[in-house]
């Protein structure tokens, strides 16, 4: 597994900044509305996206994708009042969508509402079973709800991004799931290829920051915060998650040179790959 972060080690110092991804031609129609809105996404200025998701929704409602997508952003930008009230009425008018029973279950996974959100998932994954979102939503789900899961989502997640036509959304989904289950080392992987197959999206970048800011690696995490910046020089988040972490990584951190630090990571990995081989035999 240490060998996903083996290219991570890169010099951005003479790259050039990158305009912001806000699009260059206003969308106009339901389909550069749905890409603006993608674009945003990746771009991790997630209450933009939602505004162009709505659009996008508004002008071709038979966009299931787009449907879906809005959902997930607003849980992903803890705008759960809303994703509920959008993803129930989504869910009420477009019930032969299997795909939105997959988004209505992340909802209510982010209200703890477990009763109701094993039936829709369930529904989801029988529906489709060449669809990957669906398998994101269960690996997510059962690590949400038992950490002791772990390994059960991993094959979820591993399966979703075999059938995932562009393997970097289900490996983001599934680091995103491992951060806030509290798993940074681990999330950390995942979020490696994310980044790897979509260098460009700086939300790929700003979460791998976040990973190593759980494992107290400060000056590993400003790093990912700095490429998130330059991809998207208006990121106020990589900003200010730069800031947090040169005040963390002042005191104790300074002793460690970034070899020490590699070490501590590679020690974190081998960790976890006796866990797995372990919890396999």
């Amino acid at each position: 597994m240490s060998d996903r972060f083996n290219w991570l080690e890169i010099n951005t110092g003479g790259q050039q900044r990158q305009a912001s991804s806000a699009p260059r031609v206003p969308p106009h129609d339901a389909s550069s509305f749905y890409q603006a809105a993608r674009n945003m996404r990746e771009a991790a200025h997630l209450g933009t996206a939602c505004d162009y998701y709505r659009k996008a929704v508004g002008l071709n409602d038979q966009n299931y994708g787009a449907w879906c997508e809005l959902i997930d952003t607003l849980v992903r930008n803890n705008e759960l009042d809303e994703a509920e009230k959008v993803s129930s009425d989504a869910f009420e008018n477009y019930r032969q969508v299997r795909l939105l029973y997959a988004a209505r279950a992340l909802v209510m996974t982010y209200r703890r509402r477990t009763e109701e959100a094993f039936p829709l998932i369930s529904v989801a994954l029988e529906g489709d079973p060449a669809a990957w979102y669906p398998r994101c939503v269960m690996g997510e789900m059962l690590v949400r709800f038992d950490r002791e899961k772990r390994f059960e989502a991993e094959r979820f997640f591993e399966e979703a991004i075999e059938k995932a036509g562009n393997p970097w959304e289900p490996y983001f989904l599934a680091g995103w799931a491992f951060l806030y289950a509290g798993m940074p080392a681990l999330a950390a992987s995942y979020l490696a290829e994310a980044a790897h197959f979509r260098p460009k999206s700086a939300w790929c970048w700003l979460c791998l920051g976040d990973s190593f800011r759980s494992l107290r690696l400060y000056e590993q995490a400003t790093f990912y915060y700095q490429r998130a910046q330059e991809i998207e020089p208006n990121s106020e988040l990589a900003i200010t998650r730069q800031k947090e972490c040169s005040k963390l990584s002042f005191g104790l951190m300074r002793i460690f040179n970034r070899h020490k630090l590699r070490d501590r990571w590679n020690a974190a990995l081998e960790e976890r790959r006796q866990e797995s081989e372990r919890e396999e035999s």
